[in-house]
């Protein structure tokens, strides 16, 4: 079971004007071809004058000062506003803060480096974490509950403007540095939330068991960050002209997959209930050329650039912990013969 990171989904044929992608009137433009990928990535082509919308729909000037019940309440078969229902909220006349792809790098990359080597610290001397030290099972249990929570919270419509702030990962305006973890951990749609969590329960207890609380805390943090970064940074790259949000805890589950992978390479895999030839490694390869082939085709609704952020890092780790095993390996073993010599 693999991981997947959701983006947002425009219906065919929705006239402009309805969801506020434009403040003109506008009596016969519809989007046609709304094309998105991973961290929803969303390009849009209308039909007529060859007229560009330059904005993604998250960057909107029409504000709605109080709440629409009507949205919230809307059928659910409607998928855009299921998806979207807090995106009525959105207030750019408000002058929020908008941090740039390289600021928002220097302060990934920094977190990065204070989570690798403030982790142990973290596990054993911060008594809120100190129990998970011992339960490394139990933390992954808590990191499943977390973001439970944080889907019932994108359930009330009160906390929309603050998830959409913080747990989102927006591509062209950056209001907060807490949006590269935030989005992590954010699921707007129960069977992304399910498929996300069945994967970290599948692979996340038996690694954590493996490497230990704090370095797996380190592997799943860090492989969420380099997952929004990788995303940032991927539309900038393609030169993707119109980019959307993106949300989900698929960059940090494909690291774990990668560090599994690394580390226990014929482990047996199951995709649902189906095994998958030649085990764990090969998985990981085939899941690797998935998302490699979607960011070069852009097929699918995936933030394939996110995926493969995670899976370096998972990668680095594997390769990094492997090492580290080896060294302690030959030292007790040159301990052990030293009195032959």
């Amino acid at each position: 079971m693999l991981g997947i990171r959701s983006s947002l989904t425009l219906i065919p044929k929705l006239p402009a004007r309805q969801i506020g992608l434009v403040n003109v009137p506008l009596k016969s433009l519809t989007l046609k071809n709304c094309i998105h990928t991973k961290n929803i990535d969303v390009r849009i082509r209308p039909i007529i004058n060859n007229l560009l919308l330059k904005r993604t729909f998250m960057s909107t000037n029409v504000k709605h000062p109080r709440w629409d019940n009507r949205i919230f309440y809307a059928d659910s078969s409607d998928r855009y506003t299921r998806l979207n229902r807090f995106q009525q909220f959105n207030n750019n006349g408000n002058k929020e803060e908008d941090n740039s792809v390289r600021n928002v790098t220097v302060v990934g990359l920094a977190s990065m480096v204070g989570i690798y080597f403030g982790s142990q610290y973290l596990f054993d001397y911060v008594p809120i974490f100190s129990y998970f030290k011992t339960h490394p099972k139990s933390f992954v249990y808590a990191l499943l509950g977390t973001n439970l929570a944080i889907y019932g919270l994108w359930q009330l419509p009160r906390c929309w403007s603050f998830m959409q702030r913080y747990m989102l990962l927006q591509k062209s305006r950056i209001p907060s540095y807490w949006s590269i973890v935030g989005s992590a951990f954010s699921h707007q749609e129960f069977w992304h939330l399910g498929m996300n969590m069945l994967a970290l329960w599948s692979f996340g207890t038996s690694i954590a068991t493996m490497l230990g609380t704090s370095n797996f805390f380190s592997l799943y943090m860090n492989s969420a960050i380099a997952g929004s970064l990788f995303s940032l940074w991927y539309p900038r790259i393609a030169r993707m002209a119109m980019m959307g949000p993106s949300l989900g805890a698929s960059g940090a589950l494909f690291g774990v997959l990668g560090c599994f992978s690394y580390l226990v390479p014929h482990a047996q895999i199951l995709l649902f209930v189906f095994p998958i030839p030649g085990g764990a490694w090969i998985a990981f390869l085939g899941s690797v050329a998935w998302n490699a082939a979607g960011c070069v085709l852009r097929w699918g609704s995936f933030d394939y650039a996110a995926h493969l952020g995670g899976s370096a890092i998972g990668v680095l780790y594997g390769w990094y912990i492997s090492k580290q095993v080896e060294k302690r390996r030959q030292e007790r073993f040159e301990r052990e013969t030293r009195w032959l010599r």
